[in-house]
């Protein structure tokens, strides 16, 4: 149970976006003048392993005197959980309650090779790619900006779409998690 509570944690940690398409655009298709970590949309559902969840954006929160957007994962069989995102000069940052300071998630500025740490110190990211591919079972995507990232759980590549945000993940070259296009796909699992 520590390691799922640990894993969640990171997912609520990685997942920067929640995907509500903008009208017209394709489930599967990039949006050329979105960004790898939109804030800007408002639900997304997403398969992880054994289990799914649906992330939501109820409002926003001030901390510290800076306005963070609030996101809740409500997860199948597991307590539900909530992320604090926010954006100032191109730079996505979360705010980690556990030691009460940011994490940069994403820098615009960031070049492949990129190596950054979390705030705690116990995570560590690297810009792996920003032409990756990843297959899901809805779609087949390109061009993605693809982070590696090194847990005290494991390690991953964490997949992300311009104006879609994260898409997927892998440990050890398997998919471990996904976007669905639909809640009734997620419970179909």
């Amino acid at each position: 149970m520590k390691n799922k509570l640990l894993l969640s944690l990171f997912i609520l940690i990685s997942l920067l976006c929640n995907a509500q398409l903008r009208e017209g655009q394709n489930f599967c298709d990039e949006s050329p003048e979105g960004n790898y970590f939109p804030l800007s949309l408002n639900k997304k559902n997403i398969l992880w392993a054994d289990t799914y969840y649906t992330e939501d954006k109820i409002g926003t929160k001030i901390i510290n005197g800076k306005t963070y957007l609030e996101f809740k994962q409500n997860w199948k069989n597991i307590a539900p959980t909530t992320l604090f995102l926010r954006k100032e000069n191109n730079v996505v940052y979360q705010y980690e309650e556990c030691c009460k300071k940011e994490t940069i998630r994403y820098d615009s500025n960031f070049k492949k090779d990129h190596l950054w740490k979390s705030a705690d110190g116990l995570r560590e990211y690297k810009i792996v790619s920003y032409k990756g591919k990843l297959k899901t079972p809805y779609c087949s995507y390109k061009n993605l900006l693809v982070i590696n990232a090194k847990l005290s759980f494991g390690e991953f590549k964490f997949y992300y779409l311009k104006g879609h945000g994260y898409i997927g993940a892998t440990e050890n070259n398997k998919l471990v998690s996904c976007i669905s296009p639909s809640l009734e796909t997620l419970k179909e699992k």
